[in-house]
């Protein structure tokens, strides 16, 4: 069956009640698993209500139940990886934000985009949406959200305020300011309780409130992401407290400073052309990063995206921080950090667009120094690990979730090949393109 043929059947499985099981089984294809192993000639892999249950030989052949679908695709040798993985998106901060988060979530997985971390939006939307795919009343990534906490300065901002309209600026569970005399283990289960899964350290935090954040979210069962500076907490204090991911790659030049300023605003104005991205403080930090198991959210293509889009002295500040940020993500690899592909300006400009993920892959590519393969590996098994999924996403083997990819080229000798998307599988739901 070519793969223009199979768009009623796709759009049927899609839809599709669970009266039986609900078998998918793809025939002929080349299996990228997300592994860093080599891609390999698969006859048939097979998945049952949402799981991978067989690979050719491995695993078990079921029998199907009274009832069940199945569906068959002849995939005529097209390249199959896992669904990608953005650590870092903001899809609830905008008006009418219920409606616009529904079709950037639609739309991502439409584009290949299975799994994402929302780092500082309306919980009280994600939330929701979240009940909603989880009811299968439409089919998005899996989601992750955040609360978002920071001093009262940039909590104060317009942008942190769209992301809780109806509540003081920094009172918000979910956008909260805090200071020395805050309960910090009160509000980080008020937090949890407004559903999020994730706390994001956000800026003007001090070592000591860093570190008490990161504990308390520890203790409660949330996963952390800071700023790789949060101002004046500089990138190996948030390592030594604990933290789970730094975000945003030319953050980490303010390790090599001897005084890290206390104002956020400071970030846009870093010493990217005083100090280089190897240098021994630095170096010695990728190190601890590796040895600690924190994860990287580089957020490349948020940089490289203002220099060229933006006007003066954004664009000027932004290409800056391109150029070290890429560098600085180039040695982290080579130490050892595991890397995710986070874009923070995830939402393409068009209907028809796919999200800026793959320009986040690119840019690993050739701005970064990565393989394709260990491209693939960061926007699938690191990224998938880094927002606690490892276990049942990331790689394509048996047991793990069908979350996948169908493409046209080998994305092995051209990144850009995870653009040629024929379809999406979600837990074993297949999306067609659009």
């Amino acid at each position: 069956m070519r793969s223009g043929m199979v768009v009623a059947g796709l759009l049927w499985l899609a839809g599709a009640p669970a009266m039986g099981s609900d078998y998918l089984e793809l025939q002929d294809l080349h299996l990228i698993d997300g592994t860093g192993k080599p891609s390999r000639v698969v006859d048939r892999l097979l998945v049952r209500d949402g799981l991978i249950v067989r690979i050719d030989d491995e695993g078990d052949e079921p029998t199907p139940e009274p009832r069940s679908s199945w569906l068959r695709i002849d995939l005529d040798g097209a390249w199959v990886m896992p669904g990608l993985v953005d650590t870092h998106v903001h899809v609830a901060r905008f008006p009418d934000t219920r409606a616009q988060a529904e079709r950037i979530l639609r739309q991502a997985v439409r584009g290949g985009v299975t799994s994402v971390r929302d780092l500082g939006g309306d919980a009280r939307a994600l939330a929701e949406l979240s009940r909603a795919m989880a009811a299968g009343e439409f089919i998005g990534p899996n989601l992750q959200f955040s609360a978002l906490v920071g001093g009262s300065a940039v909590l104060e901002s317009e942008t942190v305020r769209q992301l809780a309209n109806g509540h003081a600026p920094g009172t918000a569970p979910w956008a909260r300011s805090v200071d020395a005399s805050t309960d910090l283990e009160r509000i980080v289960a008020q937090a949890q309780g407004s559903g999020v899964g994730n706390l994001k350290l956000y800026g003007n935090l001090s070592p000591d409130l860093a570190r008490g954040l990161i504990e308390q979210a520890r203790s409660q069962s949330l996963s952390t992401t800071a700023h790789a500076t949060v101002f004046p907490t500089g990138p190996g204090e948030l390592v030594d407290a604990g933290i789970g991911s730094l975000a945003h790659a030319p953050y980490l030049v303010w390790e090599a400073v001897d005084h890290i300023p206390a104002d956020y605003e400071v970030r846009t104005r870093g010493p990217w052309d005083q100090v280089p991205a190897d240098h021994p403080r630095l170096l010695s930090l990728y190190r601890r990063m590796a040895e600690r198991g924190v994860f990287l959210d580089a957020t490349l293509y948020v940089y490289e995206a203002m220099g060229r889009y933006s006007p003066g002295v954004v664009a000027d500040w932004s290409a800056a921080a391109f150029r070290w940020g890429a560098l600085a993500t180039a040695l982290a690899r080579a130490a050892g950090v595991r890397v995710t592909t986070g874009t923070d300006w995830f939402e393409p400009a068009g209907d028809g667009a796919l999200p800026h993920t793959h320009d986040e892959l690119v840019l690993l590519v050739d701005a970064a120094g990565f393989t394709p393969m260990q491209a693939i590996v960061a926007a699938t098994r690191d990224g998938a690990a880094a927002l606690g999924l490892g276990e049942s996403h990331g790689t394509l083997q048996v047991g793990k979730v069908a979350d996948l990819l169908v493409l046209d080229a080998d994305p092995l000798a051209d990144i850009r090949n995870t653009s040629r998307l024929r379809f999406t599988v979600r837990a074993g739901r297949v999306v067609p393109a659009e």
